[in-house]
């Protein structure tokens, strides 16, 4: 079993997954949880609704928590909201040591970084691909616009200040008509 590097927390409880993990929300409770993990014989899951009791499960470890009306992931060195209409994935490789990816409508993409030492994070205009175009830019972040396979992509790069010598890195990405919705994640994250 490979390492997790994130939890969600809230509803007076701590969802601890096991590898290779997905918690995704119930389409009509949306502080209703779905904890999927995937094995050899085929993915076991645990519906987790606010206040109901839980029974030990293969899917995901459960203890007391904080007791706020939503859920947020946790690492080791930060806590986000929890965007809706994203799941939390573990990244499909278990040496990857990405804390979570945040999967979309619109193949949208969240991908959080670090926190990395200021001075190793590139300035954003250097992250501007030859075939993109910038849409915006200003303090701490850039988005981005280019075509792929016949689509157009929108793009951003989030620079969020983490104590007084690192920043956590979110990049995003999704189709360019799903743009609105991505932001907002950022946005709440």
């Amino acid at each position: 079993m490979g390492h997790v590097f994130a939890r969600l927390a809230g509803h007076g409880r701590v969802l601890m997954p096991h590898w290779p993990y997905k918690f995704e929300r119930h389409p009509t409770e949306p502080e209703t949880v779905r904890v999927v993990r995937g094995t050899a014989d085929g993915p076991v899951w645990l519906v987790v609704r606010p206040g109901d009791p839980i029974e030990p499960h293969d899917a995901v470890d459960v203890e007391p928590g904080p007791e706020h009306a939503y859920w947020e992931i946790q690492t080791s060195v930060l806590s986000l909201r929890w965007p809706g209409g994203f799941t939390v994935e573990s990244p499909r490789d278990e040496d990857d040591t990405t804390p979570f990816l945040l999967h979309g409508p619109g193949e949208a993409l969240i991908h959080p970084q670090g926190p990395v030492p200021k001075e190793r994070v590139a300035d954003l205009d250097s992250l501007v691909a030859p075939d993109q175009t910038v849409l915006s830019r200003g303090d701490g972040f850039i988005e981005l616009t280019y075509e792929h396979d016949g689509h157009q992509w929108w793009q951003a790069y989030r620079l969020l200040p983490y104590r007084e010598d690192r920043i956590l890195v979110l990049t995003a990405q999704s189709l360019r008509t799903h743009a609105d919705q991505t932001r907002a994640a950022l946005d709440l994250i």
